[in-house]
C-alpha cells in the first residue's frame, strides 16, 4: 500500500502530514522498500548484506516511525518471517548474529538483544511471538532480579544497562502494561519489576542521576554514563518515579555536544545510539523541568539538522557521515584514470568500484558479523530506525514553529524504545490481526530457570560492548 493510502482513521489524525512531508521522508520510505529481499517478509540490513531477521525487525521499527502505512505492506509475511527465527525456549536468534569465537558480545547478550528487537517489531506489526517466552519465569522474583542486576559489570554501565532495559521491558510487556496505563502505580508493578526499580533507586548516584563507575577519563566517562542512563529513565517515566539530579543530567548531556551538533565525543558524524540517547534524554527532560530549556531546544534543532545532513540522496540514513572522508568526483575520476593507465580497462573498473565504495566510509560489521556488513556512511537498517526516531523525539519536544523537520512520525505503543510519554493513543491505528494469528501473548508456567543462568553467565562473561557501541 502506498504510504499516503493508509486507513481513514490514520488520514484523519495525520491529515497535516501530506502538507509537511519533505522529499527526505519520501526518500527514506523508498530506501526501506528497496531493502526488501526475495523471500516474503525479509529485508536486508544494508545494501552490502543478505536478507536477515535483524534487517527485517529494524525495518519494521523504522516503518513504524516513518509511517504505519508501511507496516501494512506484506504484513503477514513479515510477521511469519520474523516468527520463524524463534527457538523453542522463546529466544529469537538470527544465524547471521549467532555467537562466534572472538565475538565482542556474550551469546546470552546477543540472544536477549535479538529477542528484545523481534518482540518490539512484532508488536509494531500487530502480532506477538508464536511461542511463549519461557525465560521470563526466571525473572518473576524481586530478590532474584535485584541480585542479578547487582552482579552485572557496572564498570561498563552502557553494556550492563541494556540488560536492565531488556528485563524491564519483558516484565511490563508480559503483564500487558502499556502507555495507556502510565503512570503505573506501585501496586500494579509485576513481580521482578519491583526488584528492578528497587535496584535502580538504591544504586543511582543521587548527586549525578547516573549509575556505574566507568574507569575512563572525561568526556568518555560522561558519555558512557549518559548513554547507559537512557536505558533506565524509561522506567522512571513509566512509573512516575522522580529522576534524581535532573539538572546535572541535563548539564552533562549538553556538555557532550560536539562541533557538528551531535553527541559522540571525538568522532565527527556522531553515532545512531549516542545521538538518540542524548536526544531522548533532553527531549524528555523538557516535559519535566525548565532547566536550560532554551539551550536544550537549540541543541535539539542543531542535532536534527546534523542528522538530516547525514541522509544519503537515495534516502538511507547512515551510521555516521564524515564529509572529509567523502571523495569528490574529480578525485574518483583521477584515481580511476591512473588505475586504467597502469593496468588497462579491468583495473580501471576495479579502481572505480573501490573509490566509489570508499566515499561511503570504512566497512563496518554489526556486532562483528561479516554477513551483517555495511559502510559507515552507506546506510544501514539500524540507523534507518534510530536516526528518524531521534528526529521524531526532537520534533515533538520543540515548539511547532521551531521544528526543523515536520515529517509525519509514529511512536511506539509499548513502554520501550520509541515510546514518547504523552503521545496520542496509537492503538486505533495499529494493524489488526485475528486472534488465531496472535501467537503466545502470555508466558506459560515453566520450571525452566534458563534465563537466570543466562544472566548469571553474562555477569561473569560480560559483553565488552553494549548496543550503543555494538561494532
Amino acid at each position: 500500500m502506498p504510504l499516503d493510502a493508509s486507513s481513514t482513521a490514520t488520514a484523519s489524525r495525520r491529515e497535516h502530514g501530506r502538507l509537511v512531508r519533505g522529499a527526505g521522508h519520501e526518500r527514506a520510505v523508498a530506501w526501506l522498500r528497496a531493502m526488501r529481499g526475495d523471500a516474503p517478509g525479509s529485508y536486508r540490513f544494508s545494501e552490502d548484506s543478505p536478507p536477515s531477521m535483524m534487517g527485517s525487525v529494524c525495518a519494521a521499527l523504522a516503518g513504524e516511525v516513518l509511517g504505519r502505512g508501511l507496516l501494512d505492506e506484506g504484513r503477514q509475511a513479515w510477521i511469519d518471517y520474523i516468527r520463524s527465527f524463534q527457538r523453542d525456549d522463546g529466544w529469537f536468534e538470527d544465524p547471521l548474529l549467532a555467537h562466534q569465537p572472538g565475538s565482542p558480545h556474550s551469546p546470552q547478550y546477543l540472544r536477549s538483544h535479538q529477542t528484545f528487537l523481534a518482540t518490539m517489531a512484532l508488536d509494531a506489526l500487530g502480532a506477538t511471538p508464536r511461542r511463549p517466552l519461557h525465560f521470563i519465569d526466571a525473572w518473576r522474583d524481586d530478590d532474584t532480579v535485584y541480585q542479578l542486576i547487582d552482579r552485572l559489570p557496572w564498570e561498563d554501565p552502557w553494556a550492563a544497562s541494556n540488560w536492565v532495559e531488556h528485563i524491564g521491558y519483558f516484565l511490563l510487556n508480559n503483564a500487558r502494561l502499556r502507555p495507556a496505563d502510565v503512570p503505573i502505580p506501585r501496586r500494579r508493578w509485576p513481580a521482578g519489576f519491583r526488584g528492578l526499580m528497587t535496584w535502580l533507586t538504591d544504586r543511582v548516584d543521587p548527586n549525578t542521576g547516573f549509575w556505574g563507575d566507568p574507569p575512563f577519563a572525561e568526556p568518555r566517562r560522561a558519555h558512557f554514563l549518559m548513554a547507559s542512563a537512557f536505558h533506565h529513565y524509561l522506567f522512571f517515566y513509566a512509573t512516575g518515579t522522580p529522576i534524581p539530579a535532573m539538572e546535572h543530567v541535563i548539564d552533562t548531556t549538553l556538555g557532550l555536544r560536539q562541533p557538528d551538533g551531535l553527541f559522540r565525543p571525538g568522532e565527527p558524524g556522531g553515532g545512531p545510539c549516542d545521538d538518540l540517547d542524548a536526544i531522548d534524554i533532553l527531549a524528555n527532560m523538557t516535559r519535566l523541568t525548565d532547566h536550560r530549556r532554551g539551550e536544550i531546544e537549540a541543541a535539539l534543532r542543531r542535532a536534527s539538522l546534523a542528522i538530516l545532513a547525514g541522509q544519503r540522496r537515495n534516502g538511507a540514513f547512515v551510521w555516521a557521515r564524515e564529509s572529509a572522508r567523502e571523495a569528490g568526483i574529480a578525485q574518483i575520476a583521477g584515481a580511476v584514470l591512473t588505475s586504467a593507465l597502469r593496468g588497462g580497462v579491468r583495473e580501471g573498473l576495479r579502481g572505480l568500484r573501490e573509490r566509489w565504495r570508499a566515499r561511503l566510509g570504512p566497512p563496518m560489521r554489526y556486532a562483528g558479523r561479516s554477513r551483517l556488513r555495511f559502510r559507515k556512511a552507506g546506510g544501514d537498517m539500524y540507523s534507518h530506525w534510530f536516526r528518524p526516531l531521534a528526529l521524531a523525539l526532537a520534533a515533538v519536544a520543540l515548539p511547532p514553529d521551531g521544528r526543523p523537520v515536520r515529517w509525519d512520525f509514529g511512536f511506539r505503543d509499548q513502554i520501550s524504545q520509541g515510546w514518547w510519554p504523552g503521545a496520542p493513543d496509537a492503538r486505533a491505528e495499529r494493524p489488526s490481526i485475528s486472534k488465531g494469528e496472535r501467537g503466545a501473548v502470555a508466558v506459560t508456567p515453566s520450571a525452566d530457570r534458563f534465563a537466570a543462568a543466562e544472566l548469571d553467565r553474562a555477569a561473569t562473561q560480560p559483553s565488552r560492548t553494549g548496543i550503543g557501541h555494538t561494532l
